[in-house]
C-alpha cells in the first residue's frame, strides 16, 4: 500500500513538474527541476496530493510525540512518515507542530527526497 501511495505521489509531482515547466516556458522564465519540485512540495502543504491521509487526531498525537525530540530527528521522522504513510499525512503532522522554521526545513528536505525519487524513476534527466 505504501509503495502504491508513493508512486501516486511521484506521479502527482511529475504532473505538477510538467505543468510548471510549461508555465515557465510560456513566460520565458528558467528554473531548475529541483526548484520546481520544491515549489510543488510547498504547494502540497496547501493542497495535498489526492492520497489517503491519517486522521487529525492521529496527526496531533504524532506531533505531540515529536515535539520534544531533536530538530533533526523530527525532520527524519516526518520524511519517513511521508515515505510510508504519504505526503498528505506527513504534511498534516508537520503543520500540527506549528513551527514555521521546522515546516520550512521539512519542505526542503522532503523536496530533496522526492527529487531523488523522481530521478530514480528516470522521469528527470
Amino acid at each position: 500500500m505504501a509503495q502504491e501511495a508513493i508512486h501516486e505521489e511521484i506521479k502527482w509531482l511529475e504532473e505538477r513538474l510538467e505543468a510548471r515547466k510549461q508555465e515557465l516556458s510560456e513566460s520565458g522564465e528558467v528554473k531548475h527541476e529541483k526548484e520546481i519540485v520544491r515549489e510543488a512540495i510547498r504547494e502540497a502543504a496547501q493542497t495535498p496530493p489526492p492520497t489517503l491521509s491519517i486522521s487529525d487526531d492521529v496527526a496531533l498525537q504524532a506531533a505531540y510525540n515529536l515535539k520534544e525530540k531533536e530538530h533533526e530527528h523530527i525532520i527524519e521522522e516526518l520524511i519517513l512518515l511521508a515515505l510510508t504513510k504519504g505526503l498528505a499525512s506527513a504534511m498534516k503532522v508537520a503543520n500540527s507542530l506549528k513551527n514555521p522554521h521546522l515546516l520550512d526545513e521539512f519542505h526542503d528536505a522532503l523536496a530533496d527526497k522526492y527529487y531523488e525519487k523522481l530521478l530514480e524513476s528516470r522521469k528527470i534527466k
